[in-house]
């Protein structure tokens, strides 16, 4: 019983790592991320990131603005 409640907590636990390390790599505007002392290293374009961003928050404002005018 306890060893089935010992993996499952270590599959969880390494899980959220991963999870984390994930999120870090795709939040960091860096070109280059290297975790586990250079075990995986990620060359990233951020220009185009970067792009595809403001075309997304303007439209996420644009369907702001249209449907602020349709409840006026």
């Amino acid at each position: 019983m306890s060893t089935s409640t010992l993996i499952y907590g270590l599959a969880t636990l390494g899980s959220g790592i991963i999870g984390l390390a994930i999120r870090y790599c795709f939040k960091s505007k860096c070109k280059n991320v290297s975790l586990c002392f250079g075990i995986i290293s990620i060359d990233r374009n951020t220009e185009d990131e970067i792009k595809s961003e403001e075309i997304e928050l303007r439209n996420g404002i644009q369907k702001q603005e249209s449907a602020t005018n349709l409840n006026s």
